[in-house]
């Protein structure tokens, strides 16, 4: 293994578990794209751990090959923008006529087609608004005409986030700034990646660790299971169940 990743800070341990779990995909990550994780996660000052930076496999058509590209998540941008010392907290999400999540649902719709979040950042003693504008036509990711992934499941949170890291990054340059330039071609939000004939299984391993199931438990289930509904519900049964004890 090349020692460019070590040199980034990260441990022989670490490197496994992000080969493992975070680097997961249908093809492993070869050293160059591992330093070049590396690099941006030492540059950027992310935990890619604490789910503030990802690595997304990609399926390139015009090379029928996989690669692998880096986003940071809106937790990500907020821990960036904290470290200036003048970031002041964002307001909630506002959709389409200026509503907030509840007052939305309320109407009976179910996907909307803009959202509008506010961030607020200290200039000159000031508390000054940045505003981030997402609609719901650029930036939801679909497969087979069909929105995919967690934009099936949550659009509202999803588009949320998105519109939330078009005003750090309006408000905070550094949020730009920190990532080589390889990785500014592709939007920086958390979203998934683009989907192929397959991409079903990686949404599936990355969902199951998100819920609690261990890595190796994951991957043998994305292996095993012959389609979505079968990966779900697999996965679910595997969903560790947390109880409270009371007094």
């Amino acid at each position: 293994m090349s020692t460019a990743i070590v040199k980034q800070g990260f441990n022989q341990e670490q490197i496994a578990l992000i080969k493992s779990t975070i680097m997961a995909g249908k093809t492993p990550p070869s050293d160059n794209e591992l330093a070049l994780f590396g690099m941006i996660c030492q540059r950027a000052g992310l935990d890619p751990f604490a789910k503030q930076v990802y690595a997304i496999q990609r399926y390139d058509k015009a090379n029928k090959a996989y690669k692998w590209t880096f986003q940071i998540s809106v937790d990500g941008l907020r821990a960036i923008a904290d470290r200036t010392g003048q970031y002041a907290g964002s307001d909630e999400p506002l959709f389409d006529e200026g509503l907030d999540c509840f007052s939305f649902e309320q109407t009976g719709r179910t996907l909307p087609s803009i959202c509008k979040v506010t961030v607020w950042k200290m200039i000159g003693g000031q508390r000054c608004p940045f505003v981030g504008i997402a609609k719901y036509s650029e930036f939801v990711q679909t497969y087979e005409g069909k929105p995919s992934g967690l934009w099936q499941n949550m659009p509202l949170t999803m588009l949320a986030k998105c519109a939330e890291s078009q005003a750090l990054r309006k408000a905070f340059p550094q949020c730009n700034s920190l990532l080589p330039e390889v990785s500014t071609t592709e939007p920086i939000v958390e979203a998934e990646p683009l989907q192929d004939p397959e991409q079903w299984r990686i949404d599936g391993y990355q969902w199951a660790l998100s819920q609690g199931v261990d890595p190796e438990t994951a991957s043998e289930i994305c292996n095993i299971a012959k389609n979505k509904r079968e990966l779900a519900d697999r996965i679910k049964v595997e969903i560790p169940v947390v109880t409270v004890e009371t007094a």
